[in-house]
């Protein structure tokens, strides 16, 4: 029985993932063309910029903590650390 309740909140949980976005795709088309673009264009996709920055985020995330290990290990200073830190967080 367990398993079948599983499957079924996994089942509403993507039920409610596409009605949000649904909603959300809706309203920012309603927008759009409030602002005076034609009926017939679509906005820019609301998704495609926040699918790259959870990556970079990552990306940064995983290079501070190699940063972090090398300076735990004696590897880096303490200011060699903050000056490889500062670039990585400046992008």
């Amino acid at each position: 029985m367990g398993l079948i309740k599983t499957g079924i909140k996994a089942a509403v949980a993507v039920k409610v993932g596409h009605m949000v976005h649904d909603r959300i795709q809706t309203r920012k088309q309603a927008e759009w063309e409030a602002q005076g673009n034609p009926q017939g264009t679509t906005p820019p996709n609301l998704f495609t910029s926040t699918q790259t920055a959870p990556a970079a985020a990552d990306d940064r995330l995983t290079r501070l903590a190699q940063l972090g290990e090398l300076r735990a290990t004696g590897v880096l200073t303490d200011a060699e650390f903050d000056q490889q830190k500062a670039l990585i967080l400046a992008g």
